[in-house]
């Protein structure tokens, strides 16, 4: 059995990363020791325990700040400067000490950092003397607005020295890392099980935006722009918005649906335990998303028989193929045509080409072959 250490960013609220990461340990577990170390005791920690994962907490500082972009940002930069670091190499010491004192006598193979702001797991490795895989599963500056703490160069030069380094898509690995670099690895997520699939035709008339978070970063109030705009609330058409948002945003898309006059076509279901349901039915799915790493919503609806219609940008172009497996959009205009082709054409071919699709590429079953792979790899 290989023993792995994963670090894990999330503890009090969930991200499709926590999902991911269990995905991920289901699928090795024949093969795999898993234990995972989160900050704090939360939801995530009693995930994991709930599904038969040892968990460890230690308290830890991500390698992340907030990029400053206007002059106030940049002079709160600078005086944080020295503080911040001092408070993240403090802490994160501690945080080693922490887990070399609790996995003392227990022999780690591989320390596999779940997230990419996670730079703590490189210095576990070190300490404990493991191999180190790095999963990098988004864009920290152009989704979150986020940089290291430590800096670019830091960072990548860390990064070319980590054991391997994992993009959930081409797109997120080419932004960190050169794809031909001889320790950089393209490996999409385990989403699905091949046979949690279905289809159903007839489609029933509405449009399915979905996120964990609805947020202007996540394209919500661009999705509602786009169905106003299309015409077609006045043939019977609706919009259902999955998931949960903060109160201010929530105002502003109830503000947005009455100026563009749909509110009376437009609903919110805020979370929903039936996700896959509202798929299987619908016109399409819409990912208006600039910069996302992936997207399970979008590969969950590829299982699920639903059309996707994907902005041309981030990860997302990686696997909707434009006419194959989906259909892309570059703009507003583009995300209008799209809809109104979801409406008009017979795309039955293109939802099961991108069923399979997804079958091949985002199932559970052949997930774990590929992480092992690389596991295999960094021990030998």
């Amino acid at each position: 059995m290989i023993n792995v250490l994963y670090v894990t960013f999330a503890s009090e609220n969930f991200d499709g990363a926590t999902y991911s990461l269990m995905d991920l340990i289901r699928s090795v577990r024949e093969h795999v020791n898993p234990i995972v170390m989160v900050g704090t005791k939360g939801c995530v920690y009693d995930y994991f325990t709930r599904n038969n994962v040892e968990c460890i907490v230690c308290d830890f500082k991500e390698n992340l700040v907030g990029k400053p972009t206007k002059i106030h940002q940049y002079i709160k930069y600078v005086l944080k400067y020295i503080p911040n670091h001092l408070q993240y190499n403090k802490r994160n010491k501690e945080c080693i000490r922490q887990v070399s004192q609790i996995l003392k006598g227990r022999h780690i193979d591989i320390v596999h950092i779940n997230n990419t702001v996670m730079s703590v797991g490189y210095e576990i490795a070190k300490a404990l003397n493991a191999k180190c895989v790095w999963h990098l599963r988004g864009f920290m500056d152009l989704d979150f607005g986020w940089m290291p703490l430590k800096g670019w160069k830091n960072y990548r030069d860390t990064l070319i020295h980590t054991d391997a380094v994992i993009g959930i898509t081409n797109t997120v690995l080419a932004h960190y890392l050169p794809l031909d670099s001889a320790n950089a690895h393209s490996v999409f997520d385990a989403v699905r099980s091949k046979n949690d699939t279905c289809f159903i035709m007839p489609k029933e008339k509405y449009f399915l935006f979905c996120a964990g978070l609805l947020s202007h970063q996540k394209g919500c109030d661009f999705a509602i722009k786009a169905f106003a705009q299309s015409g077609l609330a006045s043939k019977g058409y609706r919009l259902r918005i999955i998931g949960k948002s903060h109160p201010a945003y929530a105002k502003k898309l109830n503000t947005l649906v009455t100026a563009c006059d749909v509110a009376n076509a437009v609903d919110f279901l805020g979370r929903s335990e039936n996700v896959k349901e509202h798929m299987a039915k619908a016109t399409a799915f819409l990912m208006c998303s600039e910069n996302e790493g992936l997207g399970r919503v979008s590969v969950e609806a590829m299982f699920y028989g639903c059309l996707v219609i994907g902005r041309n940008s981030g990860g997302t172009k990686d696997f909707v193929i434009d006419g194959q497996t989906g259909l892309l959009f570059d703009d507003m205009d583009g995300c209008i045509t799209a809809m109104q082709k979801a409406v008009s054409e017979d795309n039955q071919e293109v939802i099961l080409n991108a069923q399979q699709f997804a079958q091949e590429n985002f199932s559970i079953e052949n997930y774990g072959e590929k992480i092992l792979d690389v596991y295999n790899k960094v021990l030998n």
